[in-house]
């Protein structure tokens, strides 16, 4: 048996250092698509590959979870180097600091961002790629660059009717150096143009490669079991019988549980299923039921809480008061895909197959466990099965790393669901007090939020991103100061509010919490967009008239109101026992409103139709954009049937049969329209399910008279057919 011991487990820690090192150009594992063969070749600038038989690789530095944004970005870098997307072939990168985020400095995929902070890398990669080229080409024949043309991968000299391809220049150009300031397109026709995304055809004929799917040279298998109580460990087990199991070939003891490693997955999960474990009486306490825990309720009413906004004055004279309470649950991740990794270390190099949105928090924690330097790590990244967040931390990856370092083998790590279930890091629950004030005539005046939830961030990104705070133990500078997350949606509401409080409680928890989609905007948003509901029925006013007086001077949001009601016959009458609500979100760099119709019966909720009308700058694939709002509306759906709550430490449910997801008879007749601003681009990823909780609950109201200010609707006493 092989124990890990207590310094390699804290070297895996996920706050891992910002890493400054440039790394190669090297390739990653290939993902092909369409007809062209990906291939070794010269890299032209850090976004282009070419071989000399001119099979043209673009490469994507965001992972594809299914939001199709590696299709859309790909599109761009093929469109400035006049080749049909179809004719090329696409990889992921591997971590290279050449690649991160322009914004935020960091490679992941999240946050709705790829497209908006990408779109313009991309356009001026693909035009300094191409004018690499035509100065290589213009070398190779002899003949000023202002005389050629390029077109589906050559480039052609019209007066001597000579062309060359761009794999015959391709070594040639890659010797040049970049331009700085390229010149871009002018006659692109991509906007609003639909592309057949290269990775559904392999997922459709079940060729394309997850994580789980990965299988490499003298690969073992291993399964995991945790100790059910966050916090505690394993006391006792009988590593004889375990290793006497079929196929098993070593038993690891991990920081907070055991693996079981076996020549497949099948041999290993038995194994550990008919193990006789014993459990440390150590470990959280935390429970909290229907009810949000009782420390909830306590810091909501002592604090202390963290002041993120301050507009004008925390009363009115003579205006009349309104106050609520909201409750939102911890909610899990749920990916379709099990959390999973494969590993393979030796003295010499690492390497990691992954299903990763968060390649360089990855890269950093595997340089830490291993001790090796980056230059010797290589992450390979595969198609996600679902990310939703969950896959921006590296917990799973440090893990197999230190369970491949004692086989010393390669080992693929496989989660169980009921260790998915267990072991998440879940999305906060929150306790949220708002009060409003009413002028006269009706007009809202003043609007002040106190908001109790554990931190979104802190495992998330590194200490060292931060450095505005100096010491994460002082009181004086405490975390709530970056931890906007919590607080999103509510710092830049779009309604004209004269007044304005926003304050938060970052509650300590020893219960693992992290972002979940939406991060903090769909939490926030049910209780804004159901509490301007509240506030326009005690005002006597229509809910959209009522948010057509807040939007005033918001024309982009104003609009975006406005297309929804006429899209959704607001006004017209409904049938009985029918409900109509609606909600706008501004999130993600974009503007979203949903409609919801809606019957109840009884305790039955039936959805009718969700209507969605979406401003993000710019459509760039229609497609693509509609499918991300759509998909988003299903998971809204999903996320008010769902909740996480935990008994003494332990989560609950323990897999899918208490977890129960939107099914397709619940799913009502959506449909999706874009307003193109032409503001700068946003994102459509997380977008959907923002104002969805909002719309539907108000609803509900409207078909009902009955306010829900709790999720999920359960709690109600009701439910979807």
């Amino acid at each position: 048996m092989s124990k890990v011991t207590r310094r390699e487990a804290l070297l895996g820690a996920a706050g891992a250092l910002v890493i400054s090192g440039l790394l190669g150009r090297k390739a990653a594992a290939a993902v092909t698509r369409g007809k062209a063969a990906v291939q070794q070749g010269a890299a032209v600038g850090a976004w282009v590959r070419i071989s000399p038989g001119n099979s043209i690789t673009l490469v994507a530095s965001q992972s594809e979870m299914g939001q199709g944004s590696t299709t859309t970005l790909a599109a761009v870098l093929a469109d400035e180097l006049y080749i049909p997307f179809e004719q090329v072939g696409l990889e992921f990168s591997p971590y290279d600091p050449a690649y991160r985020d322009p914004v935020y400095q960091w490679m992941f995929t999240g946050n709705s961002q790829s497209i908006s902070s990408f779109y313009d890398v991309m356009r001026k990669m693909g035009a300094a790629a191409r004018e690499m080229l035509l100065q290589a080409a213009s070398e190779h024949l002899q003949v000023p660059v202002s005389e050629l043309t390029t077109s589906g991968g050559s480039i052609a000299h019209g007066r001597s009717e000579r062309s060359v391809t761009f794999g015959e220049v391709a070594s040639a150009a890659a010797g040049l150096p970049v331009p700085a300031d390229p010149k871009l397109r002018t006659d692109s026709v991509l906007d609003g143009r639909r592309t057949l995304r290269w990775d559904i055809p392999a997922k459709v004929d079940g060729s394309a490669k997850f994580g789980i799917d990965i299988s490499v040279p003298g690969m073992l298998v291993a399964a995991i079991r945790r100790a059910p109580r966050f916090g505690g460990r394993l006391a006792k087990h009988d590593n004889t019988l375990l290793r006497a199991k079929p196929g098993v070939v070593r038993v690891v003891e991990l920081p907070n549980g055991i693996a079981v490693i076996a020549k497949t997955y099948w041999q290993a999960h038995r194994a550990i299923e008919a193990a006789e474990l014993t459990w440390s009486d150590e470990g959280s306490s935390f429970s909290s039921g229907d009810d949000l825990a009782p420390a909830f309720a306590d810091k909501l009413t002592s604090g202390p809480f963290f002041s993120h906004l301050k507009k004008g004055s925390a009363s009115v004279t003579g205006a009349s008061s309104h106050s609520a309470t909201y409750q939102v649950p911890f909610q899990a991740h749920a990916t379709m895909e099990p959390m999973n990794c494969t590993a393979h270390v030796t003295r010499e190099r690492c390497e990691i197959w992954a299903p990763t949105q968060g390649v360089e928090m990855a890269q950093a924690v595997a340089a830490q466990v291993t001790g090796l330097p980056q230059s010797r790590i290589a992450i390979h990244r595969t198609l996600i099965g679902g990310g939703f967040g969950r896959r921006l931390l590296a917990d799973f990856v440090k893990e197999t790393l230190l369970i491949a370092m004692a086989a010393q083998a390669p080992v693929k790590a496989i989660w169980s669901r009921e260790e998915d279930f267990a072991h998440d890091f879940y999305r906060p629950a929150m306790l949220h007090a708002v009060s409003g004030s009413l002028g006269a005539n009706g007009q809202l005046v003043q609007v002040s939020h106190r908001v109790v939830s554990p931190s979104y961030m802190l495992y998330i990104f590194p200490r060292a991103m931060f450095p505005n705070v100096k010491d994460w133990t002082d009181p004086v500078a405490p975390p709530e100061n970056i931890d906007t997350m919590a607080v999103e949606g509510l710092l830049e509401v779009p309604y004209d509010i004269p007044n304005q409080s926003v304050e938060q409680h970052r509650l300590e928890l020893d219960v693992p919490v992290s972002v979940w989609r939406t991060t903090g905007h769909g939490a926030n948003n049910f209780v804004l967009e159901s509490f301007i509901d509240e506030l326009a029925v005690a005002a006597h006013h229509d809910p959209v008239a009522f948010r057509r007086k807040l939007l005033a001077k918001d024309e982009r949001s104003l609009e975006v109101l406005n297309v929804a009601a006429e899209k959704s016959d607001w006004g017209k009458p409904l049938g009985k026992n029918v409900g109509r609500g609606i909600a706008i979100a501004r999130a993600f760099g974009g503007i979203v409103a949903q409609v919801a119709d809606l019957s109840v019966t009884g305790n039955q909720v039936k959805l009718i139709r969700i209507v969605a009308v979406v401003d993000c700058g710019r459509t760039l694939d229609p497609g693509i954009a509609e499918s991300n709002i759509l998909g988003g509306i299903v998971w809204g759906i999903s996320g008010m049937k769902t909740a996480v709550t935990f008994d003494k430490g332990r989560a609950l449910p323990a897999n899918f049969d208490g977890f129960d997801p939107a099914h397709l008879w619940e799913t009502p007749h959506c449909e999706v329209h874009f307003i193109d601003s032409g503001a700068q681009l946003g994102g459509t990823g997380e977008l959907g399910p923002v104002p969805l909780h909002a719309a539907v609950c108000n609803a509900i109201y409207s078909a009902t008279g009955r306010r829900i200010r709790r999720l999920p609707l359960s709690l109600s006493g009701l439910h979807f057919i």
